[in-house]
């Protein structure tokens, strides 16, 4: 069974790989001007956005990709994840986005969205928030800031492609792709970020494009390899529907305040197979220490107690009660803390990934624990940065 947050996770990478060019790739990672007055949208851009829905406080994190009508993101509100992707794209100046609360879709994929209709003023966002059963609907007023502490990014994509049988027209073929971020400003903080960002696909290159060409010629390689193997075995035939092979990845931003930036790292590949698979990993950077975060630099706490402290919101969030076993939603009757965290303005969250504690029907669960239920145990200056008092 699949839910709609699945779908929204990598429904942007999947995308990205149609249409994919046959000579290589889309590297211009073009800005989209913080300061520009213009009243249309650029084609690619990484937006940090605050002001207020329903007349309460948020953060928002918009991205979309060069040549692309997607638009993703994510926004905080009252202790819940909200994602965002494309509804409808209307002129150059407009956008309808579906807002998908990841624990209500769980409980109930027939539910509809709701929505953001939001009209780009030149400076921010100016629009309504509407209930999916349209009976409620609230101002939305949001501007694109980067206040002391907060980074401005650009967005680029690399893609290439390559047949498995060169020789035919209608060939399987192998097709990568890296939607990558890439620092804005030219400090000493912004250059540490740029080169952690590149760290983040394994590259140690100078440059984005040589090693992203490096990476797809070795995929190629191995795909090619395996499409050998395969007919050497006189597997060819049988298995040439299953030889459309993808490896796309994705950074999108998480969080951006305080000197911190979170990082959501996807990958989602294609190997053959009944379905491909996903894996999120949450990349936690202090950029005013240049350092990427452990769990123990934002809280020090048993491990024991922060299991029971999981339970706990986890049966809160997936409606799991008291009497009933978490292997209702679980493979085990326990959930034990893992490295893939991250936090917000509101609290932390651990990030589990399809086969790592439930099924890949279950898709990825997220654990969220608001900062009240461990106040105590938050490292004292990172409490500070983030102001939890």
């Amino acid at each position: 069974m699949k839910y709609s947050f699945v779908f929204l996770l990598f429904g942007l990478a999947i995308t990205l790989a149609c249409n994919n060019p046959k000579n290589g790739n889309n590297n211009n990672a073009t800005t989209d001007g913080i300061n520009a007055t213009k009243k249309e949208l650029p084609k690619s851009f990484y937006k940090r956005l605050e002001g207020t829905i329903a007349g309460k406080k948020v953060v928002m994190h918009l991205q979309r990709v060069d040549d692309h009508d997607e638009v993703s993101g994510t926004y905080y509100y009252d202790g819940s994840w909200l994602n965002l992707s494309t509804d409808t794209v209307i002129g150059k100046d407009s956008i309808v986005l579906a807002e998908y609360n990841f624990y209500e879709s769980y409980f109930n994929q027939d539910s509809k969205s709701p929505l953001l209709k939001l009209k780009w003023n030149g400076k921010g966002f100016d629009g309504i928030w509407e209930s999916g059963d349209k009976t409620k609907k609230y101002p939305v007023a949001l501007t694109e800031k980067y206040p002391e502490g907060s980074y401005p990014f650009s967005i680029g994509i690399y893609r290439d492609s390559v047949k498995a049988f060169a020789d035919r027209t209608k060939s399987p073929t192998a097709e990568i792709s890296f939607q990558y971020l890439e620092s804005k400003s030219n400090d000493e903080n912004s250059k540490w970020l740029d080169s952690e960002l590149k760290k983040i696909f394994g590259l140690e290159q100078a440059d984005r494009l040589t090693g992203f060409k490096n990476l797809a010629t070795t995929y190629f390689s191995d795909y090619k390899t395996e499409v050998a193997e395969q007919q050497k075995d006189g597997r060819g035939s049988e298995f040439e529907a299953w030889m459309n092979y993808t490896d796309n990845s994705q950074q999108t931003v998480n969080y951006n305040d305080n000197g911190y930036v979170v990082v959501d790292f996807l990958t989602d590949t294609y190997t053959g197979g009944a379905h491909g698979n996903y894996n999120s990993s949450m990349i936690c950077l202090d950029v005013q220490n240049k350092k990427q975060l452990a769990l123990t630099d934002i809280i020090k706490i048993d491990s024991n107690v922060l299991s029971g402290i999981l339970e706990r919101n986890l049966r809160k969030e997936y409606n799991i009660k008291a009497k009933d076993a978490l292997s209702t939603v679980l493979f085990d009757d326990f959930i034990k803390p893992n490295n893939n965290f991250y936090f917000n303005a509101n609290g932390i969250a651990f990030m589990y990934n399809p086969y790592e504690v439930a099924s890949y029907a279950q898709g990825q669960i997220v654990i969220f624990i608001p900062y009240s239920d461990v106040r105590t145990y938050l490292v004292p200056a990172f409490a500070k940065r983030m102001g939890v008092k």
